[in-house]
């Protein structure tokens, strides 16, 4: 596996695009909002026709996508959430949603496994990780189909998710679209029923850190 902290967004997402043009199948080009009746249901929300057709057409050769971008390709673009995080991690922090709508579009498959257990020295708990050395094949065997449309996150959309998609795309997945800013801005945006928690004019999205990332 390449060292990924050396890689760039621009580079990870070039890689990405360049090799998830082959074989996909062509793209709806007349789309609706009828997949966000129910959550949203005015398009100044963010969720205009307009942005829905944009977005399903800009992926997955774009290559990493932001909330708005990524919710979009979840409710209206067939995708399905790869959440890498550790399992530990997971219940410490939080969870994508697990109710029977869309629970079955999330799947958690850790590409680095990590425990919590106390360590004297600095008498707290920390994360013990490793390599997850089965990680591809419990890929393969959930997501047999390599067309699958996959939106891999991990926390923030740095190290694992990267790690993640250069992985998948050497399998051979054409499907494949980071999650900007991971888990944590994920759940910062909306809530358990994909609701945003604050409409436009009342939040703004900031996100910055001082390594390549997606």
């Amino acid at each position: 596996m390449a060292t990924t902290t050396a890689m760039s967004m621009r580079a990870i997402s070039t890689t990405v695009s360049t090799k998830t043009t082959r074989g996909k199948a062509t793209r709806r080009s007349t789309v609706t909002r009828a997949a966000f009746e129910g959550i949203y249901k005015e398009p100044h929300h963010g969720f205009s026709n307009e942005f829905i057709g944009e977005t399903l057409e800009a992926f997955p050769d774009k290559g990493i996508a932001d909330n708005l971008e990524a919710m979009v390709l979840f409710v209206a673009g067939d995708y399905q959430i790869l959440d890498v995080r550790a399992k530990s991690e997971i219940e410490f922090i939080g969870n994508y949603p697990r109710d029977q709508i869309y629970g079955p579009k999330i799947t958690e498959i850790p590409i680095i496994n990590a425990t919590r257990r106390y360590d004297s020295e600095k008498g707290e708990k920390v994360y013990v990780q490793e390599i997850n050395a089965d990680f591809k094949a419990q890929v393969e065997k959930r997501f047999p189909d390599k067309e699958t449309k996959l939106i891999i996150g991990c926390s923030d959309g740095r190290n694992r998710a990267i790690q993640a998609l250069e992985t998948l795309d050497e399998m051979g997945y054409t499907n494949i679209v980071g999650l900007r800013g991971g888990y944590n801005l994920w759940n910062r945006q909306w809530d358990s029923k994909l609701r945003r928690r604050n409409l436009p004019g009342v939040f703004k999205e900031e996100y910055q850190h001082g390594a390549d990332g997606c």
